[in-house]
């Protein structure tokens, strides 16, 4: 069994850091990492004109932990204040399991976006404690 990691001192570098704000986000991958390019609305360029300011590249593993620990936040958030509501319009398409020419492999990823989907999106979205909780074992 791996050695528990010691504790972590943060710092800020106070030449470098940034707080930004950003309501768009769009991803490039490659067989390497991820690539997170930041953005944020700019009507008055347009109506759906969105300045990128910032792009941030991580590894595979590091996205994986990212992915968990975003997820984590967004369960614990929800079932502090119940169901983030998103808007209609700017909701991702559910993907489709039974579209035409899926192999097996991208049929079952497919099914498993399809049900990560429903977990955020649909009418009862998973939220702890909720009606309709399912509990971590099932």
């Amino acid at each position: 069994m791996p050695e528990p990691a010691e504790k972590i001192d943060f710092r800020r570098n106070p030449d470098e850091f940034e707080s930004l704000y950003a309501n768009n986000v769009q991803f490039e991958t490659s067989a390497w990492d991820l690539k997170l390019i930041f953005g944020q609305l700019d009507q008055s360029q347009g109506p759906s004109v969105v300045q990128q300011h910032t792009a941030i590249t991580v590894s595979w593993p590091e996205a994986k932990i990212l992915a968990y620990f975003l997820l984590v936040n967004i369960v614990n958030h929800q079932a502090m204040y119940g169901a983030i509501q998103v808007p209609d319009f700017v909701l991702p398409h559910r993907p489709d399991p039974s579209a035409p020419g899926l192999d097996v492999n991208a049929r079952k990823t497919i099914e498993y976006a399809a049900w990560i989907h429903d977990q955020f999106f649909s009418d009862h979205p998973y939220v702890p404690g909720g009606p309709e909780a399912p509990s971590p074992s099932e």
